[in-house]
């Protein structure tokens, strides 16, 4: 749906900051795409170069077969209605209601009133706020002003819909009630929506695949399981450390016996791969650690273990468990 074909993009003033640096990157229709990185990473610039509030210097932007960097302002009027954008701090007008913040859009594209309290009535069944709709924005919490700003961007009925650190301004329930908005609206209206975040659990919950991106450039792509379960950048590495890798006691580095980092994924949670482990290789092991936990729908797991037992049998372990697709990582021989 969306491709990114060599984007550049450079903001000048007392020193250029280079925020895209020849950007490649396809994202599927009907998915929820993550893009994450830490401050100054690029990801901000890059979501506003979809629907062209940031125009990059060079490169292409498509978006559903459209070259957006081709077209004319009233071709980029009409298409930027195809595209929702829902921001960190909300964006209300404060003046209006609930109802009318929801309206608006329709207002500007002149949609009949009749249909804009239908549109609206919709949206406010959807997003929860039916009860909220003669309200202001300063009589609501948090979550509920970021509720209203997913209806708004939904009002003109998007393909699309950008999501700009939208949770970063919210504490960890709201996070989770509106990331679980999110995905609702993702497999009901099967629409396209893209998540710009720092935070790997906003990933972690509602994401589809993932972009890793750093110091303007994108490391690495992939589905998220594969890319929390197996990453290849240094970028993806840094941004899952601390986030559920155990960290392993210095007493336990010298102990002579090998340490391993298990991962499961999928089925593999599921099945009793260390008793059988035991069996199969005659090794003792000692669990240090363990966590079972989700990505999206997909069960994954970690455990820390320590083996027990001759070198050889220790090397047959190892061997064993890659035979049957868990990935492991050595923490000493």
């Amino acid at each position: 749906m969306i491709e990114f074909k060599n984007v550049h993009k450079t903001f000048e003033g007392r020193a250029s900051v280079h925020a895209l640096r020849g950007v490649d990157l396809s994202i599927p229709s009907g998915e929820i795409f993550g893009i994450i990185g830490q401050s100054g990473a690029g990801k901000s610039t890059l979501v506003r170069c979809i629907n062209m509030l940031e125009r990059p210097d060079s490169g292409e932007v498509w978006v559903d077969g459209v070259l957006m960097n081709s077209l004319s302002p009233k071709e980029l009027s009409k298409s930027r209605k195809r595209i929702g954008m829902v921001f960190q701090h909300f964006n209300l007008l404060n003046s209006r209601t609930v109802f009318q913040n929801i309206a608006f859009p329709l207002e500007l594209a002149r949609y009949p009133k009749k249909d804009i309290v239908e549109r609206v009535t919709v949206l406010a069944e959807l997003v929860g706020l039916t009860d909220k709709l003669q309200g202001y924005p300063g009589q609501l919490s948090g979550g509920q002003k970021q509720r209203v700003g997913i209806a708004r961007a939904l009002a003109t009925q998007p393909r699309l819909l950008l999501c700009d650190e939208a949770t970063s301004a919210l504490d960890p329930d709201t996070t989770i009630s509106v990331l679980r908005l999110l995905k609702d609206i993702n497999e009901r209206l099967k629409l396209t929506i893209i998540v710009i975040t720092h935070e790997m659990q906003v990933i972690q919950e509602i994401c589809d695949q993932v972009a890793v991106m750093e110091n303007g450039t994108v490391q690495e792509t992939g589905r998220v399981v594969d890319v929390f379960t197996r990453p290849r950048s240094r970028a993806a590495r840094s941004m899952l450390q601390g986030f559920w890798d155990p960290k392993l006691p210095s007493a336990l580095q010298s102990t002579g016996n090998t340490i391993l980092r298990l991962t499961f994924a999928n089925q593999k949670v599921h099945q009793p791969v260390i008793a059988q482990l035991v069996r199969t290789c005659g090794v003792d092991v000692n669990i240090l650690y363990g966590r079972i936990d989700q990505l999206k729908t997909a069960p994954f797991g970690i455990l820390l273990v320590e083996l027990v037992g001759s070198n050889e049998q220790r090397s047959q372990s190892i061997a064993f468990l890659q035979e049957n697709q868990v990935e492991v990582e050595v923490f000493n021989p």
